[in-house]
């Protein structure tokens, strides 16, 4: 059978935004209501609900979440406008409050979970670009925009099979994703357990201040001077890394991302040659007995005060001065090099499994666009 062409709004029995509630975040009592940072990783996270002492039902019946109800982002920053998550669970236990677009399918139409998938595409991701309204700190789109939406739909038994076959490779993603996360968490259990709790530096560790740890210099690019296919690493304030074909470093080092839109802010190791963005921060270690994976490790636990005490509105930054005074414990190199031999067996296992997540991705990625492109 031929695929329709249909709207959103054809395929939907509401896309509505949901009840206004004042909450009350400080006491969680009562049903928990739904809010932007409810779905920010893709997922319905209950542990960031808003609360409001709502415990009678009736007032709130028709708003209630359902189960394979899709919850869509439309006021947030550009980045993550069209943002999606679905709710599997009973009816009578979440409510749907305002700044989330709640999506109930006609399901003799649609499978809830061929939408969630046709969301996370490319194709879903212009579309939203062309119904985007922008403004200084954030975007947002009209529900009637977004019901105009156009979708090629296959029929129900065709639904199922994509389904089907997306959901087993994200699936297997999602778990090597959690592999990762796992490795992370023992990497900070294992500091914790060998140096001790560094806001009260419980062992009594030597510390010394930033400038007895770090050499720190700055990179000089822009951040759009990266090439395809360059021969050289080019590191910016971005989380991945991108190519270059000439560099002005040859040496080993930790790189502090300094600018960042939201103040989440990055560290990378690497030795060898490579280029740097102009705020990016190159440190190099004073002692050569020292272990840049441990420092490394510390400065990764001070990246939440880091954002805390950057500067800036639209953009915040760090400045030389604020990383100035940062301070630092420095145990014997005995220790430092045991952590580092620890360290390295788990980021090896990091690697290997991120080169799985990439190679399954890759296959996503072209299913999805075979199915949604």
């Amino acid at each position: 059978m031929k695929n329709r062409i249909m709207t959103l709004g054809e395929i939907s029995v509401f896309i509505r935004n949901g009840v206004t509630i004042k909450q009350n975040n400080q006491e969680k009592s009562g049903y928990p209501i739904t809010r932007i940072e409810t779905i920010s990783d893709g997922t319905i996270d209950e542990n960031r609900m808003g609360y409001a002492g709502i415990f009678e039902k009736e007032k709130y019946q028709n708003w209630f979440l359902e189960n394979e109800d899709i919850l869509i982002s439309h006021i947030n920053s550009e980045k993550h406008l069209g943002k999606s998550a679905i709710y599997f669970g009973d009816k009578e236990k979440i409510i749907h409050g305002m700044n989330l677009l709640c999506f109930r399918t006609k399901k003799e139409i649609v499978i809830s979970q061929y939408l969630y998938f046709y969301f996370k595409s490319l194709n879903y991701r212009k579309n939203i670009g062309k119904i985007a309204k922008k403004s200084v700190n954030q975007a947002s789109f009209s529900i009637k925009d977004f019901r105009n939406i156009e979708i090629d739909l296959p029929n129900i038994e065709s639904q199922r099979k994509i389904v089907k076959k997306l959901k087993t490779i994200y699936e297997i993603l999602k778990l090597k994703e959690e592999q990762v996360k796992n490795l992370s968490k023992l990497s900070k259990c294992l500091f914790f357990k060998m140096f001790g709790d560094l806001n009260n530096n419980s062992l009594n560790l030597p510390i010394k201040e930033w400038k007895e740890i770090f050499s720190t210099t700055t990179g000089k690019l822009d951040s759009n001077a990266m090439v395809s296919n360059g021969k050289y690493p080019f590191f910016t304030c971005a989380k991945e890394s991108f190519w270059i074909n000439e560099y002005a470093f040859d040496c080993e080092a930790l790189l502090l991302a300094g600018n960042n839109a939201a103040g989440v802010y990055d560290v990378k190791y690497y030795k060898g040659k490579f280029n740097a963005y102009q705020r990016t921060y190159i440190l190099q270690l004073l002692n050569n007995k020292w272990s840049y994976l441990f420092f490394k490790k510390q400065l990764e636990e001070k990246l939440i005060y880091l954002k805390q005490v950057s500067k800036g509105t639209n953009t915040r930054y760090l400045t030389l001065e604020i990383l100035k005074g940062l301070k630092f414990i420095v145990p014997s190199y005995e220790k430092q090099e045991m952590f580092n031999k620890y360290i390295l067996k788990i980021e090896k296992s990091k690697f290997e499994i991120q080169q799985s997540i990439d190679e399954t991705q890759k296959l996503f990625d072209s299913l999805m666009e075979k199915y949604f492109g």
